[in-house]
């Protein structure tokens, strides 16, 4: 079947986030592991949608001479054989200040066992053949990895950030003030000016009442102590200020709550210029709706998270999409569409007092904060509000149009995230309550994905059924570009795709996730081989010379039936069998090298040519080449990943290529999407490239291979 890996980055990108998971490279070092064992385990989390690259140990001194050479994600470990300490592993990992988890894999693991790893910084102890278990532990320890990772570089960042931003308030025209328990712990240049101070010094540590007239003083008391605690993030505040020579002036402060030195405190900062006025309230509006604006949104909502994060006052957003409002513009006119947008506004105030802020925060996207910490009376408000909005006729050029919307709810708590995450979350419950049925309000609750995959894998299965007997399957074709190689025939992978409601091709990703169903796959391997060859027989009709890519799955490499199958298509097709190339993928050879032989075998007396497929993604690469002696080798992806970080080829590639080069096999890239990784691998000698960066896959076979420049 064709590979499910190539796919348009939008494509791979949702594939991706349907799973839940992302394609990224997992170095794994292997201590004490057997080739068979780490390869084993490397085509389990393949298949599970990771990424691994693994090295294989055997002490802890080969393990600290590979914690020199590059950066490990996750060390797997045995338990104690023969000079091999595994806690001795962990101390060193602990001397050298490497934060990698440790997963130690016993037979029979005991009570004692366990306690005994975690005792010595072991992140798990499991049994050797609880894979499932494992995989959860190696997803958990990544995640966590990977947060402690960006936690430092955040931290970094923002270190950076405050020296920015302390010399920015030292360096500031405004002056500005940190007040703590009503005591001033910083002031700037500006700040000591304004009040006819020499120096900081003599305001530091002082009391904020110093500053202020007389009768002033009682209610500035009484601002200080409920601003805090009445959640918002800024407030405008006028009052009559006293310098150091005892003269007064009227002042206009804006508090903020931030955070200096770690401590929560009060940003007092002072614009003697700067009047407030109805100016400034209509700079919160929306001109067209009269609700809120997107910057008054935001830190209204920045005030709600805050207050949330407390605990005790949960409430909800709602976001609300009028999903017509681009088409309607398109086809009558700005006019019309600015109705829809003033009629769901007018619905909005109609269905909610004052007491919930409504936002029009975009375009054609409104906000509602709903201030009820009940989720599911929010729900049948939001659905009430859907049917509203759903009902509400608008008149537009002597036609009647009515409002389409689809609804995402978020609950904000003390858990939430932060206003853009919020805000992100909203808009992916408005994406999941489009994909809802017409007759089900377009209402969708935001909560983290769960995982569902028995089912999810019977409605792919019946899916792709559907999609062989109905005809909604379509091939597409990607050329095979040489670089350092010659040849007089045409490359070209197959690829294929189903055909959705709207003619928009559908990467098997998406429709065939984690299917291991062997009648299916083979019913499906066979379409597509007569298909390709099929099309091949067409090209042949032009006097084009092809040479055809084609993946099979490896449920089918016992199956006798299939290669004699194969033998009879090739024979009545009357076209050179050594024309056609069939891909094999090294994870799925590794678990199932004996049948993978035989398969190769029984496609050498048909003639045809092999490709070893994802080639370096296990531990077994060189006892795979060896047995299968593929005639062409197509690199695995995460090589690829690599090289984009990267300003040279690295040396260990290009003695990998010489190694091949030979051995007389044909050397591809696939997934090549910009010109400098194009550059670095025309350097380096590699025979073919494939990629976008050439072409997208296409219903017909049209590269123009003299023009490679």
């Amino acid at each position: 079947m064709p590979d499910l890996i190539l796919s348009p980055p939008a494509e791979r990108r949702q594939s991706m986030q349907c799973s839940g998971l992302a394609q990224k490279n997992i170095y794994i070092l292997f201590v004490e592991f057997s080739s068979a064992e780490s390869s084993s385990i490397i085509s389990y989390l393949r298949a599970h949608q990771l990424s691994p690259r693994g090295q294989s140990t055997n002490s802890v001194q080969e393990v600290v001479s590979a914690l020199r050479e590059r950066s490990w994600d996750l060390i797997l470990c045995k338990s104690q054989q023969g000079s091999f300490d595994p806690f001795a592993l962990t101390k060193e990992l602990t001397h050298l200040e490497k934060d990698i988890p440790v997963l130690q894999l016993v037979e029979h693991p005991t009570e004692e066992d366990i306690a005994e790893g975690l005792k010595n910084n072991m992140q798990a102890v499991l049994a050797t053949d609880q894979y499932d278990l494992m995989l959860l532990h190696i997803q958990r320890e990544y995640s966590h990895l990977e947060s402690r990772r960006r936690s430092r570089q955040l931290q970094l960042q923002l270190s950076e950030s405050q020296k920015r931003c302390q010399h920015l308030m030292d360096n500031s025209a405004l002056a500005i003030s940190f007040v703590r328990n009503q005591k001033i712990v910083y002031v700037n240049h500006a700040f000591c000016e304004l009040f006819g101070y020499q120096t900081a010094e003599l305001l530091l540590n002082k009391s904020m009442q110093m500053l202020v007239a007389d009768q002033e003083r009682k209610g500035m008391s009484k601002l200080f102590a409920t601003f805090i605690d009445s959640g918002q993030s800024k407030l405008p505040y006028q009052l009559l200020a006293q310098r150091a020579d005892k003269s007064n002036f009227a002042a206009h402060l804006e508090l903020q709550l931030v955070q200096f030195n770690n401590d929560e405190c009060i940003e007092i900062a002072i614009d003697s210029a700067k009047l407030y006025s109805q100016e400034s309230k209509f700079a919160d509006i929306d001109a067209i709706t009269g609700l809120y604006n997107l910057q008054y949104f935001t830190d209204s909502l920045e005030s709600i998270l805050r207050l949330a994060q407390r605990g005790g006052n949960d409430c909800h957003l709602l976001l609300i999409d009028i999903l017509n409002v681009r088409s309607t513009r398109s086809q009558y006119g700005n006019n019309a569409s600015r109705s829809l947008i003033r009629d769901t506004a007018e619905l909005l105030n109609q269905d909610f007092s004052k007491t919930h802020l409504k936002a029009r925060i975009a375009d054609s996207l409104f906000a509602v904060i709903y201030l009820d910490p009940n989720t599911h009376k929010t729900q049948q408000i939001a659905e009430e509000l859907y049917l509203r909005i759903s009902h509400q006729p608008t008149k537009v050029a002597e036609q009647t149009i009515y409002l389409q919307c689809a609804i995402g709810i978020v609950t904000l708590s003390d858990t939430s995230p932060s206003t853009l995450g919020v805000i992100e979350r909203g808009q992916k419950a408005i994406r999941q309550a489009q994909k809802l049925t017409p007759d089900l309000p377009a209402v969708t609750l935001y909560s983290q994905e769960i995982n569902g995959f028995n089912r999810r894998e019977l409605q792919s299965i019946e899916q792709a059924r559907e999609a062989i007997t109905q005809q909604k399957l379509r091939l597409l074709f990607q050329p095979l570009v040489p670089l350092a190689f010659s040849s007089e025939q045409q490359h070209y992978e197959v690829l294929l795709r189903m055909i959705g409601a709207d003619n928009e091709n559908i990467p098997p990703a998406r429709f065939l996730t984690s299917i291991d169903h062997a009648d299916l796959n083979e019913h499906m391997d066979r379409w597509v081989l007569s298909e390709s060859i099929s099309q091949y027989k067409q090209q042949l009709a032009q006097h084009n010379q092809l040479k055809l890519f084609i993946s099979v799955t490896d449920t089918v490499w016992e199956r006798q039936d299939l290669l004699i199958w194969v033998a009879d298509l090739l024979r009545q097709s009357r076209i050179n069998a050594d024309h056609i190339v069939i891909q094999l993928s090294e994870t799925e050879c590794a678990n199932k090298l004996t049948q993978a032989s035989y398969f190769v075998a029984g496609l050498r007396k048909l003639n045809c040519l092999v490709c070893l497929k994802h080639y370096g993604s296990t531990n077994n690469s060189e006892i795979i080449l060896k047995t299968l002696d593929p005639d062409y080798i197509k690199f695995d992806s995460s090589y690829i990943r690599d090289f984009s970080d990267q300003e040279l080829i690295d040396p260990s590639f290009k003695k990998l290529l010489s190694n091949l080069k030979s051995r007389d096999k044909i050397t591809i890239v696939p997934h090549v999407e910009d010109p400098k990784v194009m550059s670095m691998l025309w350097k380096s000698g590699v025979c073919m490239i494939q990629g976008y960066y050439l072409q997208v896959p296409n219903e017909v076979m049209d590269y123009d291979f003299n023009n490679n420049d």
